[in-house]
């Protein structure tokens, strides 16, 4: 029998409408006007329940009040198990709904996680040009970090084990679920897992438990540094409650990809000690010589001038020895500079080389051309 029916009420009733059907009952029921004890103990039951909104929606729902159930025996039947709240929500109660005081997560962990000695490192990368890379560069990176206050713990002055808990923690119910009653175990709310409770903040970090500060990372890169070359500075980032120590920074040097220098040149060797470069030069250039500027060089500010032999062909490749970067370990040691020949023939070129420039060379060059007595010789044209 459910409770509506011990009072003879129905669900779309409100609660005051159920008041007065209780009462009315009461009139009738009580023992001092006669009526059965037991029987009375039960409207007053019922009306307790339904005439309460809070109760009334649980009992509607699970057809349970305060671990009790119609039909049921008080105990219920329990899991032949314990369930951690923290397991069974995913570790969402796991410190990280709580911010703002040290070791707070630490306290957390007594619930079931152990504090992790250090943190994953924070990358920075920064990027340089060729001539900084050539030279040696320092800069420097400003900080905020947050660290722990010294003066205090957690932000408290003064405070006292949490009442709720004993100072454990964690809190373990016995939740009723309809026939069935489930044991749970998970962080102290009243706390917030901590297992103690500030009675007095702390004046310098404003019972925050940290207090910030400025850091400046010097980062020197000697002449020659490699590209990714990777400079850590150790325990430098903000405390955490989570983590036994601070993080390392990490700062990562790279290549200026707007730097028109690392267009033209490129590094090489084992140690990329040597530049590579192309250079263009007509045909006239490539048969007699000549001297041409290379610009972007970062030794050279107003360029750098090479000799290219002549008869110097398409795709010949030249090494200048020292003209390429500073040797890291090694001072005043430099790496060589490769210079690949690119050449570029003009129409007009091609036109003079085709008509004077075979008359002239024909003296030279006739006796070493292969001869052929076919009488059917077909012609080519150019595409």
């Amino acid at each position: 029998m459910s409770l509506y029916d011990i009072l003879g009420a129905k669900k779309t009733q409100s609660c005051t409408e159920i008041k007065k059907v209780y009462h009315k009952l009461a009139f009738t029921h009580h023992p001092d006007k006669g009526g059965d004890p037991e029987k009375f103990k039960e409207i007053l039951r019922a009306s307790e329940i339904l005439t309460d909104d809070k109760k009334r929606r649980a009992y509607d729902e699970f057809g349970v009040i305060d671990g009790e159930g119609p039909g049921f025996p008080t105990q219920g039947f329990q899991f032949p198990f314990e369930i951690n709240i923290n397991d069974l929500f995913g570790g969402m109660f796991n410190g990280q709904m709580f911010n703002g005081q040290k070791g707070q997560a630490a306290q957390a962990g007594q619930a079931g996680q152990r504090k992790v000695r250090k943190p994953a490192p924070t990358i920075q990368n920064i990027n340089i040009t060729l001539e900084q890379f050539y030279l040696g560069h320092s800069f420097d990176i400003n900080i905020n970090r947050q660290h722990f206050c010294s003066s205090c713990e957690r932000g408290a002055k003064s405070k006292e084990i949490c009442k709720m808990c004993n100072g454990r923690a964690i809190i373990s119910k016995i939740v009723q679920l309809g026939p069935m009653s489930m044991h749970t175990t998970g962080p102290c709310l009243d706390c917030q897992g901590v297992g103690e409770k500030i009675l007095e903040k702390c004046d310098k970090c404003s019972g925050t438990g940290f207090l910030q500060e400025k850091r400046a990372l010097s980062v020197n890169i000697v002449p020659g540094a490699r590209p990714q070359e990777t400079f850590t500075f150790y325990e430098v980032c903000s405390d955490h409650p989570n983590f036994e120590r601070p993080g390392d920074a990490h700062i990562i040097v790279g290549e200026d990809p707007n730097d028109p220098a690392f267009k033209s040149f490129k590094r090489s060797g084992d140690k990329l000690q040597h530049l590579e470069t192309v250079v263009s030069i007509s045909l006239s250039e490539s048969l007699v010589g000549c001297v041409i500027k290379i610009d972007g060089h970062p030794g050279y500010d107003e360029g750098l001038f090479i000799q290219i032999p002549c008869g110097s062909f398409h795709t010949d490749k030249y090494c200048l020895s020292g003209f390429g970067m500073p040797i890291v370990g090694n001072i005043g040691k430099y790496g060589d500079l490769f210079v690949t020949v690119n050449v570029d023939i003009s129409p007009m070129e091609r036109n003079i080389f085709s008509t004077k420039g075979r008359e002239l060379l024909a003296p030279l060059f006739e006796d070493k051309v292969r001869k052929c007595n076919s009488e059917s010789i077909q012609n080519m044209y150019l595409v």
